[in-house]
């Protein structure tokens, strides 16, 4: 089979070429990929920032047609159309596997990390972990629902958004994006997005045209001053944020209420970042960090996506088949794509 094959961990080491077709085992299923999203930890892959074993496959949010299964496996059957949930080689007696949250579990393999990933014609997976997904998706838009399925982990079961709070998104990129519909689905009163210069040209716009209530640019507006305007000087009840930038997560606790929320899902490029704690202490305030996506929070991505409450068709806008690596990790590096996709 054809794959994206990753031979070094230095940057731009991506090359496409022949690869073995996986074996699978009598518990997996062997998947015929249709798409698989571009994250942006594939993107610092190809930058040299993100270590992995090598050589290996990368790529992690795919979306196919089952094609095989092994002996022991009765819950999909080839021609099914399913997503895929990644907690693979969980030992299943940790706190976190034993509390639901095997994603946590430290010996966890994500497709793409420590085994073979999806960037590629197939992958061998375990067949528990699959999600049949509706005839009615589109692939492409299949292959979004685990960037969904963080966000509904993160703001549905972590930091909860309750009816009627002001929320405010930092980061209109894919999450982002996704954060400002699945609030406003589940009750929220009024979203507003932060974004900075380049995000004016797409990704402010489009936060508008998926529901933002308002979109300001921080590098040209006072954001604090803006909000506590807003808000007649009280804050906002609930701060995603998803820039991992250490100016948007102080504005952030500055402009949250007493005893606000704060969601934590971009991760710094640093691993140490000044933050305003006595500020954040003396609100007594609630902050929630979330990595990854829960067992359930798939169901609900999936759920969202087969009803049409959530558009992630326009998020996408970049479209490639793998031979053109390049020309997408060129695009995203030129600030062109808000969502990009695979079509192996």
């Amino acid at each position: 089979m054809k794959a994206l094959v990753r031979k070094s961990l230095e940057a731009e080491q991506f090359f496409y070429e022949e690869a073995p077709k996986p074996a699978y085992d009598e518990d997996e299923a062997l998947i015929r990929i249709k798409a698989v999203g571009v994250c942006g930890t594939d993107y610092h892959m190809w930058t040299g920032g993100v270590a992995t074993n090598i050589p290996i496959i990368p790529g992690h949010e795919f979306c196919g047609v089952v094609e095989a299964v092994g002996a022991g496996v009765t819950s999909v059957k080839p021609g099914d159309r399913i997503v895929s949930r990644l907690n693979i080689a969980v030992c299943g007696t940790c706190r976190p596997c034993l509390t639901g949250n095997p994603h946590m579990c430290v010996h966890r393999e994500c497709p793409g990390f420590k085994r073979e990933g999806a960037y590629a014609e197939y992958i061998a997976i375990e067949a528990k972990q699959l999600i049949k997904l509706n005839d009615s998706v589109p692939f492409e838009e299949g292959a979004v629902v685990e960037p969904l399925a963080i966000v509904a982990h993160s703001l549905l079961e972590r930091a909860k958004v309750e009816p009627e709070d002001t929320v405010v998104v930092f980061g209109p990129g894919p999450i982002g994006l996704i954060v400002i519909q699945m609030a406003k689905i589940n009750g929220a009163s009024r979203v507003i997005a932060v974004g900075t210069d380049v995000d004016e040209a797409m990704r402010l716009p489009l936060a508008s045209k998926l529901g933002a209530d308002l979109t300001l640019n921080a590098q040209k507006q006072d954001i604090e001053a803006v909000i506590m305007e807003i808000t007649g000087e009280k804050g906002v009840d609930l701060v995603v944020e998803a820039s991992a930038a250490e100016a948007a997560i102080n504005t952030g606790i500055r402009i949250l209420r007493r005893q606000g929320r704060m969601c934590v899902l971009g991760l710094p490029s640093k691993p140490r970042s000044n933050v305003c704690w006595l500020t954040a202490a003396e609100k007594s305030l609630n902050l929630v960090f979330s990595y990854s996506s829960s067992p359930w929070s798939w169901n609900i991505a999936v759920s969202m996506l087969s009803r049409r409450a959530i558009d992630v068709a326009s998020m996408i806008t970049h479209r490639y088949p793998l031979a053109d690596y390049r020309e997408m990790f060129d695009k995203i590096k030129q600030g062109e794509v808000v969502k990009g996709v695979f079509l192996p």
